[in-house]
């Protein structure tokens, strides 16, 4: 939609394929709290882009008065603006502080290049925010911006990108190589497309595409153990939905070795009810978004 701007390189570039999104468009009105906020959901896009320039060369500004321009010239509807020449750590759109409570719910993992912008600096000089909004008939999307001037040789800006859409549910999300590449990447692997009869713990036949998937990621990683996790939503007590996901975790393993031909050792099944959400469960699309099944690698 827009380009980087001139000089600046790629640092981080994240997708999520779904999750929500707290977008912010007022200043903060308490602490850590910001009045106008609205939870939109959908693909996540996040681009940071590190500028290596001085102060002399580049002011915080005029990365910040180019993009909106960009932004502008685009057609984006512009929800939300500031830009502050000097590092400031109060609670106006575009300051220190509200960069900071507007990124707290909207975070990524401790490895992001994202995350320079949590870190504070002694030299900064200057932040900048830019929250924009396209209409579309298949669902809007949203442009949230947050810059800083890092260092006196280094200016840091991040560009979130919010595809609206519901959750793709029912589907086939995984195949061996995917498996593979989250755990060697983050130790556990999120699996939908695994699916049960309602409040059962019964496997329903669209399911074995993608267990056998599974299996074959762990014939073709015999050194590999896993616990196989169930997650659900929050309908039904704590206590039901522990044993349920339980019930249901241990179905995959008891398919794995028993059709599959999996040893026993290698796979453990546990759940742990609705107590590690993956988003809201006020929508039916989140809910689905909650119930899944997590593989995690087991230290050897």
């Amino acid at each position: 939609m827009i380009t980087r701007y001139p000089g600046a390189y790629i640092a981080g570039y994240e997708v999520e394929k779904f999750r929500e999104y707290s977008l912010a468009t007022g200043p903060v009105t308490g602490y850590r709290y910001i009045a106008e906020r609205d939870t939109v959901s959908g693909k996540l896009t996040r681009i940071t882009y590190y500028l290596l320039m001085s102060k002399e060369e580049l002011s915080i500004t005029e990365v910040y008065q180019d993009n909106l321009q960009a932004l502008e010239k685009a057609g984006i509807n512009i929800l939300a603006k500031g830009s502050h020449p000097q590092s400031k750590p109060q609670g106006e759109v575009g300051m220190g502080g509200w960069i900071g409570t507007e990124l707290s719910p909207n975070s990524f993992g401790s490895n992001s290049a994202a995350n320079l912008l949590f870190k504070g600096t002694s030299s900064s000089g200057g932040t900048f925010s830019i929250v924009g909004q396209i209409q579309n008939p298949e669902g809007n999307v949203y442009i949230a911006q947050y810059g800083e001037r890092h260092s006196n040789e280094l200016i840091m800006y991040q560009v979130d990108i919010i595809e609206e859409k519901t959750a793709e549910t029912g589907k086939v999300s995984a195949n061996a190589d995917f498996i593979k590449k989250e755990i060697e990447m983050q130790g556990s692997a999120t699996i939908y497309g695994i699916n049960f009869d309602s409040n059962s713990s019964n496997l329903k036949e669209q399911s074995q595409p993608v267990i056998a998937e599974i299996a074959k990621y762990l014939e073709q990683n015999p050194e590999i153990s896993l616990y196989v996790v169930g997650h659900t939503d929050m309908d039904g007590s704590l206590e039901y939905n522990l044993k349920l996901s339980k019930d249901r975790a241990r179905a995959v393993v008891n398919e794995l070795t028993k059709n599959y031909g999996i040893s026993t050792s290698r796979l453990t099944g546990d759940g742990v009810g609705f107590l590690s959400p993956k988003a809201s469960n006020i929508t039916d699309e989140c809910k689905a978004l909650n119930r899944r099944t997590e593989l995690v690698k087991k230290s050897n």
